[in-house]
């Protein structure tokens, strides 16, 4: 019997600490964005505020864009060595309403 409850309790804790990754389709923004090209986004929505080279050949641009009525989506793009888009993180957004689009996945395209 006590060999079960021990059994139980590890079963337990192992389950507990089981978490699930969210995938890149469960972000618009990544799944619209992540492995194009910089040069095809700054060509449909501007070019970056910035650049900062980082490790192992990445560059990091900050955007800011999409102004209306007093809203603007920022984001920052982390970008390889050969021009592709490998995260795009939102810095400011405005939530939708009713749970719908925010205002960057509208701006961005990633509204889908």
């Amino acid at each position: 019997m006590k060999s079960r409850i021990a059994i139980l309790a590890a079963l337990t804790l192992a389950v507990a600490g089981c978490t699930t990754a969210p995938s890149a389709a469960t972000n618009p923004l990544q799944a619209r964005w992540n492995g194009k090209t910089a040069g095809s986004f700054f060509a449909a929505y501007g070019p970056p505020l910035s650049d900062v080279e980082g490790a192992g050949g990445t560059t990091l641009y900050k955007w800011r864009g999409g102004f209306v009525r007093g809203r603007a989506c920022q984001v920052e793009l982390t970008v390889d060595g050969s021009y592709k888009i490998r995260t795009i993180r939102t810095v400011v957004d405005h939530p939708g309403q009713k749970g719908g689009p925010s205002h960057c996945e509208k701006v961005l395209d990633a509204a889908g």
